[in-house]
C-alpha cells in the first residue's frame, strides 16, 4: 500500500494541474522581452524616462495577478471558465510522475519569476540613478552624480609649445562630442580650463566643479602622427574606469575622438539614442589642413580679446578656404562676428550680415548642428528682435547638444527679456551646472536675479563671479545696477566707478553718468557724456549708452533719439537696458511701449 501524497506535494501538484507554472514562465520571458525593448526604444524615441519605468511596474506588478488567474480560471472549448476541483485520483497522478517530468514545470516558473525580477531591476535602478527629471545626474557610488564628468585639459607632451593649441583643441572637441549625450552632465571648456597645470588633487577638482568621474590625458603630435592617452577615473576612489591609448596617423584623430565619447559613456553607463550616436560618429571634415586652422582658431577665439577675436576670424577663414564644408569652421566665424558687435569691439552694421550668413551656412552643411542653430539664435534675438523663431532656433539647439552651456546662457537670457523670470532663472542655473567656473555664465545669473527683482540673491551671486577672479569687470557694473534700484546710491556709484576701472574705461561710465544725472550732479553726468563721446572716435559705443545718460539728465527727447539710431543700427545692448535702472525715466513714455513692440516684446 502506497503512502497518501503529503500536503505540500499535493499543492505543487494542483499547481502544475492548473498550469500555473506554465503561465510564470511565458509571462516572465514576454515580460522580460518587453522590458528590454522599452529601455532602449525610450531613449531612441526620446520619450521621458518614466514611460520605462511605468512598463517596468506593470509587468512586476502583473505576474502576481497572471498567477491569480492561472489559479481560478480555465481555458476550455467553450471559452475562460473557473477551475473545476482537481480528484485526488487526478493528484495523486500527477505526484507519482518520475521526478524528471515533474522538475521542469516548476523550474520554467522559477526562470520566468527571475526575469521579470531582472528585467524590473535592470529599468528601474538604471531609472534611479539618471536623477529625478529635473536634469540632476545620477549617482555612482555614494556620488550624486553619477554621469557626470570634467575633461581636463589635455596635457601637451610634444615639447613645443606651439602645439599647445592643438592639445586643447582634442580636449574641446572631446568636451563637445560628450555634449550631444543628454544622459550625461559634461562641464564646459571654460570651467576645466582653469585647472590647466593645476597642483589640485582630482577629489578636490571633482568637489569643485560638481561631478564624480574625470578624464584626463596627454597629446603628442609628431608630423603626421599622434599619440593621445586618455583615462576615466572615479575621483571619490580613484579607480580608473577607462584607459586607452592611441598611436595613428593624424588622419584617425576624428576616430580617436569618437571611440573616447563612446568608451566613456559605456563606463558610465550613459543611454545612447541612435541620433545621438550618429551626430557622434560623424565626421566634420576630412581635410586636417582645414581642422588644424579651425583648432588654432578656436584658441584665439577663447581669449575673447579684440586682437584675439580678430586672428580667429582669420584662421575660421583659413578653414573654411581648405574646405567649404566644413560647418563648425563656419559656426566659429559666425560666434566670433556676434561676440564682436555684442562687446562693442565692432558695429552690427560690419557684423550682422556676416554672422548670419556663417550661421546659415553651417546649417545648411550640417542640419543636426546644435551649435549652428544656437549661432543662429543668438543672431536672431540680438539684431533682429524675432523672439518667436529666437526661441525656436534655442530650443533646437538644447535638444541637439544639450550639455552645451552656452545655449542654456543664452535661451535664459531671452526668457529673461520675455520676462518669464522662473523659466529664465531655471535655464541659465543649468547653464552653471555645466560651467560653474565661468564668469559670465555667473554673472548672466545675477543679472536674471536682478531682473526678476531677487536683489539679495543677485548680488551674492554676482559676488561669487568676482571671487572667480577680482579683476573682472562685468559684476561690478552689474552689482552697481542691483544697488541703484535698491536705492542704495552711494554703493551703486562704488561699484561702477570699480568697473570702469578694471575695463579702462569701457564698462560702467555710462551708468555713471545716468546716477550722476538721476541724482542731480548735472556737471558729473555731462563729464560722463564727453567721455563717451570722445572714445566714440576710436571705437563703437553702442547709442543706447549715450540714451541712458540723457535719460539721467532729464534730456527725454535725446534719449529717444539714441535709442532710434540704436534701433536703425541694430543695437545689441538695447535689450538688456530695457530692465537696467538707465531706462527707468523712459518707462511712462508712450515711445517705450512702442520701443517694446518694435524689439518683439510685451510690456
Amino acid at each position: 500500500m502506497t503512502d497518501r501524497p503529503r500536503l505540500y506535494q499535493t499543492f505543487f501538484a494542483e499547481l502544475k494541474r492548473r498550469q500555473v507554472f506554465k503561465v510564470a514562465a511565458v509571462y516572465g520571458a514576454v515580460a522580460f522581452v518587453v522590458m528590454q525593448a522599452a529601455d532602449f526604444l525610450v531613449p531612441a524615441l526620446r520619450l521621458p524616462d518614466g514611460v520605462a519605468t511605468g512598463i517596468a511596474l506593470v509587468a512586476i506588478l502583473g505576474l502576481p495577478l497572471a498567477v491569480a488567474l492561472a489559479w481560478a480560471f480555465e481555458m476550455t472549448p467553450e471559452g475562460v471558465q473557473r477551475e473545476r476541483p482537481a480528484s485526488s485520483a487526478e493528484l495523486e497522478s500527477i505526484v507519482a510522475q518520475p521526478r524528471g517530468r515533474r522538475w521542469p514545470a516548476g523550474i520554467l516558473a522559477l526562470a520566468g519569476v527571475v526575469l521579470v525580477a531582472g528585467g524590473g531591476w535592470w529599468v528601474l535602478g538604471r531609472d534611479a540613478g539618471a536623477g529625478d527629471g529635473s536634469g540632476a545626474p545620477a549617482a555612482v557610488a555614494d556620488s550624486p552624480d553619477r554621469r557626470s564628468i570634467a575633461v581636463l585639459p589635455f596635457a601637451n607632451m610634444s615639447g613645443d609649445p606651439d602645439n599647445e593649441y592643438f592639445s586643447d583643441g582634442i580636449t574641446d572637441d572631446i568636451i563637445t562630442h560628450l555634449s550631444k549625450l543628454s544622459d550625461l552632465k559634461v562641464i564646459s571648456r571654460t570651467s576645466v580650463m582653469r585647472f590647466k597645470q593645476t597642483d589640485k588633487g582630482l577629489r578636490e577638482i571633482a568637489a569643485e566643479l560638481g561631478v564624480a568621474t574625470i578624464l584626463e590625458g596627454g597629446v603628442q603630435r609628431s608630423g603626421d602622427r599622434v599619440r593621445i592617452n586618455a583615462q576615466l577615473i572615479d575621483a571619490t576612489t580613484d579607480e580608473h574606469l577607462w584607459a586607452e591609448q592611441y598611436n595613428r596617423r593624424m588622419t584617425d584623430v576624428f576616430e580617436i575622438q569618437t571611440d573616447v565619447a563612446l568608451q566613456i559613456a559605456s563606463a558610465l553607463q550613459a543611454r545612447l539614442s541612435p541620433e545621438e550616436r550618429g551626430r557622434v560618429e560623424r565626421k566634420p571634415t576630412e581635410n586636417l589642413e582645414a581642422y588644424n586652422l579651425y583648432l588654432q582658431g578656436r584658441y584665439f577665439w577663447n581669449k575673447r580679446t579684440p586682437e584675439g577675436l580678430q586672428t580667429a576670424i582669420e584662421y575660421f577663414e583659413g578653414a573654411i578656404e581648405a574646405d567649404p564644408e566644413y560647418a563648425p569652421a563656419w559656426v566659429g566665424l559666425a560666434d566670433s562676428y556676434s561676440i564682436m558687435a555684442a562687446w562693442g569691439y565692432l558695429s552690427p552694421q560690419e557684423t550682422h550680415k556676416k554672422a548670419r550668413s556663417a550661421a546659415l551656412r553651417a546649417l545648411e552643411i550640417d542640419e543636426t548642428l546644435g551649435e549652428a542653430h544656437i549661432a543662429l539664435a543668438a543672431i536672431v534675438e540680438f539684431y533682429e528682435w524675432d523672439m518667436e523663431e529666437a526661441q525656436a532656433e534655442y530650443l533646437r539647439g538644447i535638444a541637439l547638444s544639450p550639455g552645451y552651456a552656452t545655449g542654456h546662457q543664452w535661451y535664459g537670457e531671452l526668457l529673461t527679456f520675455l520676462g518669464r523670470y522662473d523659466e529664465a532663472i531655471r535655464e541659465i542655473e543649468r547653464a552653471v551646472e555645466l560651467d560653474p567656473l565661468s564668469l559670465i555664465i555667473n554673472q548672466d545669473l545675477g543679472t536674471t536675479l536682478r531682473v526678476a527683482g531677487e536683489y539679495e540673491r543677485s548680488i551674492r551671486r554676482l559676488r561669487k563671479a568676482q571671487q572667480l577672479d577680482p579683476s573682472f569687470a562685468g559684476p561690478y557694473e552689474e552689482m552697481g545696477s542691483a544697488y541703484e534700484e535698491m536705492g542704495a546710491f552711494e554703493d551703486a556709484i562704488a561699484a561702477y566707478q570699480r568697473a570702469r576701472e578694471l575695463s579702462g574705461g569701457l564698462l560702467g561710465l555710462a551708468e555713471l553718468g545716468h546716477i550722476y544725472g538721476a541724482m542731480g550732479r548735472t556737471e558729473e553726468a555731462r563729464a560722463m557724456l564727453r567721455e563717451l563721446e570722445e572714445q566714440a572716435k576710436t571705437r563703437y559705443v553702442p547709442p543706447s549708452e549715450f540714451a541712458i545718460i540723457h535719460a539721467g539728465i532729464g534730456q527725454t527727447d535725446l534719449a529717444f533719439e539714441r535709442i532710434e539710431r540704436g534701433l536703425e543700427e541694430g543695437d545689441a545692448t538695447l535689450l538688456w537696458r530695457l530692465d537696467a535702472p538707465g531706462f527707468t525715466e523712459l518707462r511712462p513714455d508712450p515711445r517705450f511701449a512702442q520701443l517694446l513692440r518694435r524689439l518683439g516684446l510685451r510690456e
